[in-house]
């Protein structure tokens, strides 16, 4: 893809606030992608997850790529395992598959997915390159329209930042129109109004429980952790023991001659 072009689906890209919405203006480019181009693709999906659903978009959109240009796109994943997952989903786009060292070298600590990896280019070699080889002139490569039908921020508006396109005939209506306004009301949807007993200067009441002391908390905590001060010496106050009959009559009982 020309330069111009491309810088016209990296805009839409820009545009976009959610994967999918990047997602979806990738796969409506008409027009197909160098290994390069697809690596600056990348760089605007944050993680694995989000990239490898990039790659799934731009692996029938890629031109014939060497396995040199394949390590390169393998090297913005950081996991083996997400770089398996996209071996597989660019095979097919591979133009000398019987060059495995350049992909091989990329799987040095498990054996099992380095086997893997080589399995995959040899089923390449079987089954051939599938994607058309870039097409170069004496300007460079030829150069195309990647949103033949119209750009996907203006025909069918779900970017944020331009309102989109108004047929002719269609009224206007307001309450919908997301024109300026910003990018949360356009993922949330149209502002609701308030309810009418809605009053912005009074608090809204709510019961407030009443402050009780926690049972597991003694009396005595709040005056000094229990402690007094009896002749300028720190005793503890503690309670005396509770008066009971039985030590009564036990006191008289002693007391007899």
């Amino acid at each position: 893809m020309d330069k111009k072009s491309f810088d016209i689906v990296l805009d839409e890209i820009r545009k976009c606030v959610l994967t999918d919405q990047r997602v979806r203006a990738i796969e409506q480019v008409h027009g197909y992608f160098s290994s390069e181009q697809v690596i600056d693709i990348l760089k605007y999906f944050s993680w694995a997850e989000p990239q490898i659903k990039a790659v799934k978009a731009l692996q029938h959109k890629m031109v014939a790529i060497s396995t040199t240009k394949v390590a390169n796109i393998l090297n913005c994943f950081t996991f083996s395992k997400d770089r398996l997952v996209v071996l597989e989903l660019i095979a097919l786009n591979i133009s000398d598959a019987q060059n495995y060292r350049p992909v091989e070298d990329l799987f040095r600590i498990h054996a099992s997915e380095k086997k893997r990896a080589r399995r995959i280019l040899e089923q390449v070699c079987k089954v051939g390159c599938k994607a058309p080889v870039a097409m170069i002139s004496s300007c460079g490569i030829i150069p195309g329209n990647p949103y033949p039908k119209g750009r996907p921020s203006l025909v069918t508006g779900t970017f944020p930042g331009i309102p989109p396109v108004k047929k002719e005939g269609e009224k206007k209506d307001d309450s919908n129109n997301m024109e300026g306004k910003g990018i949360a009301s356009r993922i949330i949807g149209p502002f609701k109004p308030f309810p009418s007993s809605y009053n912005p200067h009074r608090p809204v009441p709510y019961p407030i429980p009443p402050c009780r002391p926690h049972a597991t908390i003694a009396p005595s905590a709040y005056n000094n952790a229990g402690l007094v001060s009896v002749g300028g010496v720190i005793t503890a106050n503690v309670p005396p023991p509770p008066y009971s009959s039985s030590h009564k009559a036990a006191g008289m009982q002693t007391e007899l001659p």
